[in-house]
């Protein structure tokens, strides 16, 4: 059995201990390493750079352990008890770090615990020790008879097990006959809690139900921790660590804001995921020792599909009504048709380039590459109408995702990059093949139009200005005239606006204009509502812009452009249909 002890050794210094001890029985040499990635996180992170100081000892004599790279260590073979002992730096608020500090503890195990690689596939047993009085501890590692001591069969399962560690409010539900938990961490004012657990069941419930099988869980906590200004999650075996902004929880006035919408999206997203990438899983994962990238074309299939279903779930389940879903939908078909590199890079590429292009985005990204999150989404949702089309609505996408399932719990393999395809087509009994070839590996427009219409939904395309960002609407009218385009994407600076992106062919782009410009004068009018000031501008004019860019003061004439028709407006032409499509299936 591999032993991990966990302690804080400054909490003001955000340091933690950890012991690793365990007996060699012989004397073969052996390694230690750290990953270099967290599953579910698909960029290199080098956590072996927090480790600050690592020592080794054998029967409590010295012993060598030699780093040879950035994330491993050679130990010389000598059978008897080693210990390794080493503090980690820990003050990474992402869900995807380890953290520490006066208030709170939380680790994701892959920046924490050495892995021995000889001995991979052996016992783990975590004990924590040391914390604050009256901190609580949440996570759905499982525990031994001995409070704060925990055993897994492997390491794999030791990295899987988020915990979070504090002053803790739990609130426990269940949905599909399993206990479930929502804990939250952080400093946050009084919330409508009922609200939140009703909706939140509702959706992990509607989820389990579309699987029809045992859940690959048997009991799942959600560990949200909130904050200022933050948003992201984490998907683990029976948990996820989820961070949001306290604002996003909802009030007692019983709406449902935009923002608190976007959290019941974040639970669903997650959640779904224990399905589709912790049991369902790309051989490339399966088999990674998280070492070096891992590379793979299905995460459009992962994480794209996971994002269709997320906010179709919220319907699905009743937590939120059809129109705010169509809200949600046309925002995700505005970002994808505003970008170009939707143009130049296919789901396939994008997924298999996530490691460096994705994860690592720059200004000029929204011209170079499209997200297998958004477009994946929309892939997902042409491929699901589709079926039901060619199936006289007999299969769906929900199909696919059970035989998939299935399949896991049989073979408990990962999927090889072409047996996505091959099991979609014998759970729906229909060829995708061509439908295929288009969505994910060319870099043509999806049918949306034709495919929404097919659920009673009308796509209607927009010259409205970047920031509307596309909505649904009762009723459609044409707009008068297209809004007057700056061709980038700015935000607020100490004087001014600065250009965040430029986007090709625009009129910033034209004029000469780069990511980094800040913007000081428009027509000789300083800018002191910038928002306000362009919305004077109209198309086809000629405007004087003053900037500064590296310290100097520069000026440029620009040509005003119309906005592109890339703005989704999203109405419902026929309400039985879109009922048909929204509601789950029996």
């Amino acid at each position: 059995m591999l032993n991990y002890h966990l302690q804080p050794q400054s909490l003001t210094q955000h340091l933690w201990q950890v012991r690793l001890s365990f007996t060699q029985l012989d004397n073969q040499n052996f390694s230690l390493s750290l990953p270099s990635w967290v599953p579910g996180s698909y960029m290199i992170r080098d956590f072996a750079r927090h480790i600050v100081t690592l020592s080794a000892s054998c029967n409590n004599t010295p012993a060598s352990a030699e780093q040879i790279n950035k994330n491993t260590w050679a130990c010389n073979g000598q059978a008897g008890n080693w210990e390794i002992t080493y503090l980690v730096y820990a003050f990474d608020t992402s869900v995807r770090g380890s953290f520490l500090n006066t208030e709170r503890g939380f680790f994701d195990g892959a920046c924490l615990f050495l892995r021995h690689n000889q001995r991979e596939q052996e016992t783990c047993q975590l004990i924590i020790t040391g914390l604050p009085e009256n901190w609580d501890i949440a996570t759905t590692m499982p525990q031994t008879s001995q409070p704060h001591v925990y055993q897994v069969n492997n390491y794999r399962s030791l990295i899987d097990y988020p915990v979070e560690m504090g002053y803790l409010l739990r609130l426990p539900f269940s949905a599909g006959g399993i206990e479930h938990e929502i804990v939250i961490s952080g400093h946050f004012s009084s919330f409508d809690q009922q609200r939140l657990v009703d909706d939140v069941s509702k959706i992990c419930a509607s989820e389990i139900a579309m699987f029809a099988a045992p859940a690959p869980f048997e009991r799942y906590s959600f560990l949200l921790f909130v904050g200022n200004g933050i948003y992201g999650g984490l998907e683990h075996k029976s948990s996820s660590a989820l961070m949001a902004d306290r604002h996003d929880l909802p009030q007692k006035d019983g709406k449902n804001t935009d923002a608190y919408i976007t959290l019941l999206g974040l639970f669903s997203h997650e959640y779904f995921h224990a399905w589709n990438v912790k049991s369902i899983i790309p051989s490339a994962f399966l088999n990674s020792k998280l070492d070096d990238e891992a590379y793979t074309q299905l995460l459009w299939a992962f994480e794209g599909i996971t994002s269709y279903y997320d906010d179709w779930f919220l319907v699905r389940s009743g937590a939120i009504t059809p129109a705010q879903y169509l809200q949600l939908l046309a925002k995700t078909i505005t970002r994808v048709q505003k970008g170009a590199g939707r143009l130049k890079q296919s789901l396939a590429d994008s997924s298999l380039t996530a490691w460096t292009k994705y994860y690592k985005q720059n200004e000029n990204s929204a011209n170079s590459i499209v997200s297998y999150y958004q477009k994946g989404a929309l892939a997902a949702l042409c491929l699901d109408l589709y079926i039901r089309r060619h199936t006289d609505q007999q299969k769906n996408l929900d199909d696919i995702m059970r035989a998939l399932y299935q399949d896991w719990r049989q073979r408990g393999m990962g999927l090889a990059e072409n047996e996505w395809l091959k099991i979609a087509q014998q759970a729906t009994g229909i060829d995708l093949t061509q439908v295929y070839q288009q969505y994910i590996m060319t870099t043509a427009d999806l049918p949306l139009a034709e495919q929404l219409q097919q659920a009673g939904v009308q796509l209607h395309w927009a010259a409205l200005p970047r920031q509307h960002g596309g909505a649904y609407i009762e009723h459609y009218s044409v707009a008068e005239q297209p809004g007057a385009d700056l061709g980038a994407r700015v935000q607020p600076a100490s004087f001014g606006v600065s250009l965040q992106q430029v986007f090709n062919q625009g009129s910033a782009e034209n004029a000469g204009m780069c990511a980094g410009d800040q913007l000081i004068a428009i027509n000789d009018e300083i800018i002191t509502d910038f928002n306000q000031q362009w919305a004077r501008i109209h198309v086809g004019e000629t405007v004087q812009i003053h900037f500064i860019r590296d310290g100097l003061l520069r000026q440029t004439t620009l040509q005003v452009q119309a906005a592109l028709t890339d703005t989704a407006l999203l109405s419902i032409d026929d309400v039985l249909l879109l009922q048909q499509w929204l509601q789950p299936q029996s």
